[in-house]
């Protein structure tokens, strides 16, 4: 693995290491991103899927239930190793997402949840995602909308630091050119997140997390989404 990766693994797993002991399993907002697979119904049962930036493999454990063929990897050993103790016989390996270890046209679709946003090296990894997907092959994934996330990032942390663990977020039209760049045709899906998970993390706001958890997201704009849920297909 490469110097400036071993870093960012030791970094993850520092982090997962922290959470874990305090009990926190999910980094992501699971039952929304699982809700987005539902409702796009691009995947079938006995596709071949690779899910990028698993965690402790959750999103893995449940699709597996369902009939998929699929595979997690993330770059955390930490999360790894706690994820195949908890959910026992699923797919998971050690792997970053900037190198993907398979053959090319392997994979009916790919996955990642709150991951895009991390990776620095992000054509690399775009242009990886090409090549392991088959022709008409899908992408979906979800990132926050830099709009937004820019924001609420800051006014959490008062500073700017975001910028270094949130390295490529993007509006709606960065990404769109992004991955039309790599060879991918970009469909947006507007959800509504408000759920347990994001009224907590909310709450951190005060009196504007209060207001933003009574909007309906689906209503509003894509530029004024929190996240984007985004189904590319490789052309």
């Amino acid at each position: 693995m490469e110097e400036d990766l071993k870093k960012q693994q030791a970094l993850y797993d520092d982090g997962w290491q922290k959470e874990l002991q305090v009990g926190k399993e999910e980094r992501g907002n699971l039952q929304a991103n699982l809700e987005f697979l539902t409702r796009t119904n691009v995947l079938k049962p006995g596709d071949k899927i690779l899910e990028i930036g698993c965690g402790i493999g959750s999103v893995v454990f449940e699709l597996s239930r369902q009939g998929y063929d699929i595979t997690g990897i993330d770059i955390s050993n930490a999360a790894i190793t706690y994820g195949l103790k908890k959910y026992g016989d699923i797919r998971l390996d050690v792997q970053a997402a900037e190198t993907l270890p398979y053959e090319d046209e392997s994979f009916d679709g790919a996955l990642s949840f709150d991951v895009f946003e991390h990776i620095a090296q992000i054509d690399r990894h775009v242009g990886e995602v090409r090549r392991v997907l088959r022709p008409g092959g899908s992408y979906l994934f979800q990132t926050p909308n830099k709009f937004s996330n820019a924001t609420y990032e800051t006014l959490r942390t008062k500073s700017l630091k975001w910028r270094r663990y949130h390295p490529s977020l993007h509006s709606p039209g960065q990404l769109r050119r992004r991955l039309a760049k790599h060879g991918f045709t970009t469909q947006f899906v507007k959800m509504n997140p408000m759920n347990e998970f994001a009224i907590k993390k909310l709450k951190k706001l005060g009196p504007i997390g209060w207001i933003i958890r009574h909007v309906n997201f689906r209503k509003m704009p894509l530029v004024l989404q929190t996240n984007l849920y985004v189904v590319a297909q490789k052309t």
